[in-house]
C-alpha cells in the first residue's frame, strides 16, 4: 500500500506557482508601463519636432522677407480762418444821359470809326409845320486811322428818313479830325414825333461809327430853323479842324 505524500510538500509547490504567476504579472506591468512610456515619449518627440519645424519654416520666412519699416502718419490739424464776408452796400451812381443826338457807344470797322460831338442845327424837339423843309447838320469826329474821303456816305439807318437822301461827303476829313456833315430834309405831313437814324458808312458801303440822329414835333408852331433854300446837295460836310491837330504827311 503506497504511502500518501506529505501535505506540507504539496502546499509548498502551489505558492511557488503563486508567486511565480505575481512575478510574471508585475513584469508584464513594468513592461507594459515602459512600452507606454516610450510611445508617448515618441509622440512627444514628433510634436516637438513638428513645432521645431514650423518655427524653423516662419524663421526662414522672416529671414527672406525684407524687414518692413512701419511708416508712422502724424496728422496735423489743419485750421484755416475764413473772414465774414462783409457785406457790400449797394451804391447808386448816376449815369449823365447820352449826348443829344447820338445812340451811344461806337463800332470800328477796321481802320474806321466816328463819334458824336453835337447838334449844330435842328436840336432835338424842334417844332416843325408839316412839310416844312429844313437842313440837319451834325458834328462829327473821325476817331479812326483812315481819313474820311468824298466816297465815305451819310447813310439812313432807321425811322422816319423825312425824304432824307444819302449823298456822299464834300471835304476829306483826316485822322482825328472833325467835320458838320448834314442832310436835308422835311417834315412829315402827319402831327407828332417824327426821329430818323443815320450814320456813315465807308467807301465799302460798311457801316461804322456812331448812329446819329434827329428829332422834331411835327404840328407845332413852325420856328426859326435853318433851311436850305439855296438847292444845294442834300448831304455837305465842313471839315473843321481840332486844336491839336497836324496836318498829315503828303
Amino acid at each position: 500500500m503506497l504511502k500518501p505524500m506529505p501535505q506540507k510538500s504539496n502546499n509548498t509547490i502551489l505558492w511557488i506557482v503563486v508567486g511565480v504567476l505575481i512575478l510574471a504579472g508585475i513584469i508584464t506591468l513594468i513592461i507594459s508601463f515602459s512600452n507606454a512610456n516610450a510611445e508617448e515619449d515618441a509622440i512627444t518627440a514628433a510634436q516637438t519636432n513638428a513645432a521645431e519645424t514650423i518655427t524653423a519654416g516662419q524663421l526662414t520666412a522672416l529671414a527672406a522677407s525684407p524687414t518692413a519699416t512701419p511708416t508712422v502718419i502724424t496728422l496735423t490739424p489743419s485750421l484755416t480762418f475764413t473772414p465774414l464776408v462783409t457785406p457790400t452796400l449797394f451804391q447808386t451812381t448816376l449815369v449823365s444821359p447820352t449826348t443829344s443826338g447820338s445812340t451811344g457807344g461806337s463800332t470800328a470797322v477796321g481802320c474806321d470809326n466816328s463819334a458824336f460831338v453835337s447838334d449844330v442845327t435842328i436840336p432835338d424837339n424842334t417844332s416843325m409845320t408839316a412839310g416844312q423843309a429844313f437842313k440837319k447838320t451834325w458834328k462829327l469826329q473821325n476817331t479812326g486811322t483812315c481819313a474820311w474821303t468824298t466816297a465815305y456816305k451819310l447813310t439812313f439807318v432807321s425811322g422816319n428818313q423825312m425824304n432824307g437822301v444819302p449823298e456822299a461827303l464834300t471835304v476829306e476829313v483826316p485822322a482825328g479830325g472833325s467835320a458838320d456833315v448834314s442832310v436835308n430834309m422835311t417834315a412829315p405831313a402827319s402831327a407828332g414825333d417824327a426821329i430818323g437814324y443815320w450814320i456813315l458808312t465807308n467807301a465799302s458801303g460798311q457801316k461804322f461809327g456812331t448812329n446819329f440822329y434827329v428829332l422834331i414835333k411835327v404840328g407845332g408852331t413852325a420856328v426859326t430853323a435853318p433851311t436850305n433854300t439855296t438847292g444845294g446837295p442834300a448831304s455837305t460836310a465842313t471839315y473843321t479842324p481840332t486844336a491839336t491837330e497836324t496836318q498829315p504827311t503828303p
